[in-house]
């Protein structure tokens, strides 16, 4: 009996490997091109250490380095300044600031919550309002570039030699949206820290899309809820994460 599911099948299988005394990961993905892409990104902060570094490239297969370290556990003001900094650190490098209407941040949160609408995780007037703000705060120029699109606690440890560092290394995205790190970490943990994240962000120098880091915020939130729903991840499904944009914050 075949059983089908709507549920995309996982882009990557990860295995720890032990050769004598040195750990490595193998990462092998859906294809070569995901492959090469993920390892130029890797290459191109090869020099911060930020993120796992690339031993070798075969085909549609990484090996990477292990990250000995302490997994992430507590938020605290060590934590929120460490992360900022290394954010900052990706985001620093060649970010571009663009017209939106040249973009397709607006027209796919727009498809986003029309979809989200019909359903059935918003209800139509919440669906209508949203893309009524989402026009409102839309900003005339965003910043794009380089930046951790899953900034979880759990992608990160507390390296045995050198500090904070992401171990996802899937999570190194280039041409996003700038400020969808911190996005997800405002609606996964940040919490009540979000402003003193984006205060410390600003500190360290990041692109400045402090103004309109509402906008990304609800692009993000739109994509989560899309995807969660279609990856059939029910128990991130959830509405009330749009509560905020329906007051000024």
């Amino acid at each position: 009996m075949h059983r089908f599911s709507n549920r995309p099948p996982r882009s990557q299988r990860v295995y720890q490997v032990a050769i004598g005394a040195a750990r490595c990961k193998r990462i092998v993905f859906a294809d070569s091109h995901h492959a090469a892409a993920v390892a130029a990104r890797l290459q191109t902060f090869a020099s911060e250490r930020i993120y796992p570094g690339l031993l070798l490239e075969r085909e549609r297969e990484l090996w990477v380095e292990y990250i000995e370290g302490e997994t992430v556990r507590r938020v605290d003001d060590t934590l929120i300044a460490s992360l900022a900094k290394l954010l900052c650190v990706l985001m620093k490098r060649a970010p571009r600031r663009v017209p939106l209407r040249e973009t397709p941040w607006l027209a796919n949160l727009e498809l986003d919550l029309a979809f989200l609408a019909r359903a059935g995780v918003l209800a139509d007037a919440a669906g209508q309002r949203l893309a009524a703000i989402a026009r409102e705060r839309a900003p005339a120029t965003v910043w794009l570039g380089y930046d951790c699109t899953d900034a979880i606690l759990k992608n990160f440890v507390w390296a045995e030699r050198g500090g904070l560092r992401a171990v996802d290394v899937e999570s190194l995205g280039s041409d996003q949206l700038l400020g969808v790190g911190a996005a997800k970490a405002s609606v996964r943990w940040l919490g009540d820290q979000r402003d003193e994240f984006l205060e410390q962000l600003k500190g360290f120098g990041s692109p400045d899309f402090d103004g309109y880091f509402d906008f990304v915020e609800l692009c993000f939130r739109a994509f989560w809820q899309k995807s969660s729903l279609l990856e059939r991840k029910r128990r991130f499904v959830d509405p009330g994460v749009f509560a905020p944009f329906f007051d000024a914050r």
